[in-house]
């Protein structure tokens, strides 16, 4: 009985002995499941931050491109606005990759094309040199009447043929100047006179087609006015000049001009390997002899009848009557008048007031009433000595009473000589 008792209280401890080794065996697998799950959870932890580092990578080295794509746009602008230095890509242009050689490419034509650029400008600077060279020798104005853009347009044989106004002007006794001069002298006197009264013909609508030495010839293509109010600040300009020689104990300058209208011919002459501007025509001939006159006549500037019966405002000038002629080469005679605007004080005043009675005289002469002639010249040298061209008359008066007076006298006096 008491076996029985003793067999039957073993049984629930070896079974509760049973499910206590059963629930250690569930913790010791629920155990080693953590276990694994931590293994696990540090793999992925590991894995993730390595992942997470390698995309924080990849993003840094994206925002870098993104950044340096921004450089080479920003480049882009740079060489735009003219601002662009090749510094601003160093750092891209040191890539291992496309966007690096893309730099380096860009930086490259950049500075090439900025080379000749360079080169261009300083082409620009030589062509413009030479140009302003060229328009020393063929003024601008010269091409603009020859309507041509420029002077490589220019070609022997162009010309404009049309009715203008010339002038010649000339220095007086050059030679006697120069004599006393040394070549460097000379060429220094001379261009400092024509540096003075050069821009007088600019001034007035006119250009100079040559200088003749110590002289000049130039065109006035829009009309007589412009020539003859030249002639007249060229001289201010003398006068202005001889004041400074003066001062410096100098001789004066005396400088005559002539300025003659009618059809001539203005273009390049010469040939292949050399021309020149010319004007040519028997009108341009007459004008150089016209100035050529004013020395004989003690005169600064003569026109002909054909300047006087062209001017637009005649009354804004005073103009003296001097002569009818036939100049050396000519068979016509033509007109001859003083400009007396281009005189110096006093003589201008004086050649005024006694502009009628020379007037009166010069008719007298025409005549051939030489004794009355020759008292109003007379009453003209009283109030002015200096009016060389009164004691001129005289003289052909005193000469003519000498010599016996032509047959068909009309007044007219030839010139044998220029």
């Amino acid at each position: 009985m008491e076996s029985k008792t003793i067999s039957q209280d073993r049984q629930p401890q070896e079974a509760l002995k049973a499910q206590l080794q059963d629930l250690i065996q569930k913790v010791e697998d629920v155990e080693d499941e953590k276990n694994s799950l931590e293994m696990l959870l540090e793999i992925v932890t590991e894995h993730s931050t390595t992942l997470e580092n390698q995309i924080d990578q990849k993003n840094r080295e994206l925002q870098g491109y993104i950044q340096q794509v921004g450089k080479v746009t920003h480049a882009a602008i740079a060489v735009k606005n003219g601002t662009f230095q090749p510094q601003n890509l160093a750092d891209v242009a040191e890539r291992h990759d496309e966007l690096g050689e893309l730099a380096q490419v860009f930086t490259h034509m950049v500075q090439t094309v900025n080379a000749r650029e360079q080169e261009l400008v300083e082409l620009n600077q030589r062509l413009e040199e030479l140009l302003n060279a060229c328009s020393r020798f063929i003024p601008n104005e010269f091409l603009k009447f020859l309507q041509k853009e420029s002077i490589a347009d220019v070609q022997l044989g162009d010309h404009v043929s049309k009715e203008m106004a010339v002038m010649f002007s000339d220095i007086r006794s050059f030679t006697s100047f120069s004599e006393k001069m040394t070549p460097q002298e000379s060429f220094d006197f001379i261009n400092a006179y024509l540096r003075r009264v050069s821009p007088e013909i600019r001034n007035h609508n006119g250009f100079i087609v040559k200088y003749l030495g110590d002289g000049l010839m130039a065109i006035f293509p829009d009309g007589v006015d412009d020539a003859i109010q030249a002639g007249i600040a060229k001289l201010k300009q003398v006068q202005d000049y001889n004041q400074r020689r003066a001062a410096k104990g100098y001789l004066p300058l005396n400088v005559g001009i002539g300025i003659h209208a009618g059809h001539m011919m203005v273009g390049m002459v010469g040939e292949i390997n050399r021309i020149e501007g010319d004007a040519l025509s028997s009108n341009v001939t007459l004008t150089a002899r016209l100035e050529g006159l004013t020395k004989h006549y003690g005169v600064s500037v003569l026109i002909s009848e054909e300047v006087r019966q062209r001017l637009n405002h005649p009354e804004q000038y005073q103009i003296r009557f001097v002569d009818r002629a036939i100049v050396k080469g000519w068979t016509e005679p033509i007109a001859i008048y003083e400009v007396l605007d281009a005189e110096v004080e006093p003589i201008r005043t004086l050649k005024i007031q006694t502009s009628n009675i020379f007037e009166q005289g010069c008719q007298q002469y025409c005549q051939g009433n030489f004794g009355n002639a020759k008292k109003h010249f007379e009453v003209v040298l009283e109030r002015n000595p200096q009016d060389k061209t009164a004691r001129l008359y005289l003289e052909r008066i005193q000469q003519l009473l000498e010599k016996g007076v032509p047959a068909n006298w009309s007044g007219v006096w030839t010139f044998t000589e220029k």
